[in-house]
């Protein structure tokens, strides 16, 4: 399949699974589909065998005390013993970790099978990586987009860091996340602390690897992270439904994706990323900041 191809059947799988209804976007699939754009050798399913092989050391630790496939525990207790064995089997055991002050931003710290390989990702993944295996042992958790720095929340107000090996994360702690991350004063509001959906999180993935592959000058990796954030654009302001006008114009001018014309293809990047803007008038002003900050 020419390299042409593999684009374009990236874009239609990822278009297809973020249209689905919340309880059914697969995130990890989602962020391997992200992690393949332009890279045709991604084995996405060696590394949800691995996600499953995780699920089962958490289950072994537990001593089989889990609900059946898809129910929830419930006792508080239950799932307080069941998130230390989840941070245990993540954190301690299998060695996942933020990258060092000193990785700066690099692409391959927001690719998932990357991430799955080395053990080091931007918060965002390794929250993922934490969603996923929580939800395979039916512990509910959910993504929190801080300003800056993505986190995991989960039932009574917890907040925990997966970039901190699961600490666990108090008010002040997150606004002191904000301010390190922004280096800036930004005062921590309510709504900064509310769950955000799969597919936000699938539009922050794509919002960091574009930032760090423009950053590399890495124009044809940053189009197709570019013209997959388009197809999340789409999906958030129908909801789920099929492509509009916004994802049609795009469409309209993808001949010149593959043009080798350095001219043209930074003219699609800066379209792509004024195509963006119209994400602001669908978005709450905290959704905006939050699509505006890295991790």
């Amino acid at each position: 399949m020419t390299s042409d191809r593999v684009r374009a059947a990236n874009r239609s799988a990822f278009a297809e699974l973020v249209a689905r209804p919340e309880r059914e976007l697969d995130l990890m699939r989602g962020a391997l589909l992200i992690a393949s754009a332009g890279r045709p050798f991604v084995d996405a399913d060696v590394a949800v065998r691995e996600l499953d092989q995780l699920a089962e050391r958490v289950h072994w630790r537990a001593d089989g005390r889990l609900p059946p496939p898809g129910r929830l525990v419930v006792d508080d207790d239950d799932r307080a013993a069941l998130l230390e064995h989840l941070h245990d089997v993540l954190y301690r055991r299998a060695g996942f970790r933020a990258p060092g002050p000193a990785a700066g931003t690099a692409p391959g710290h927001s690719l998932m099978d990357q991430v799955m390989a080395t053990k080091v990702g931007l918060p965002i993944n390794l929250a993922i990586v934490e969603l996923e295996v929580a939800r395979r042992v039916g512990l509910p958790l959910h993504g929190v987009g801080l300003p800056g720095h993505f986190i995991v929340g989960g039932p009574d107000g917890l907040l925990v860091d997966p970039a901190a090996g699961g600490r666990r994360l108090t008010r002040d702690d997150c606004q002191a996340l904000i301010r390190r991350a922004l280096a800036r004063p930004l005062l921590l509001q309510d709504a900064m602390l509310r769950p955000v959906s799969r597919r936000q999180i699938l539009g922050r993935v794509l919002r960091n690897l574009r930032v760090a592959r423009i950053v590399a000058r890495d124009w044809p990796a940053a189009l197709a992270a570019i013209e997959l954030l388009d197809a999340i654009i789409d999906a958030a302001r129908q909801g789920g439904a099929a492509a509009d006008t916004l994802i049609a114009r795009y469409f309209a001018s993808r001949r010149y994706a593959g043009s080798k014309d350095r001219r043209a293809v930074r003219d699609l990047v800066y379209a792509a990323i004024r195509s963006i803007e119209a994400l602001q008038t669908v978005l709450s002003p905290v959704t905006r900041l939050r699509m505006e900050e890295l991790n």
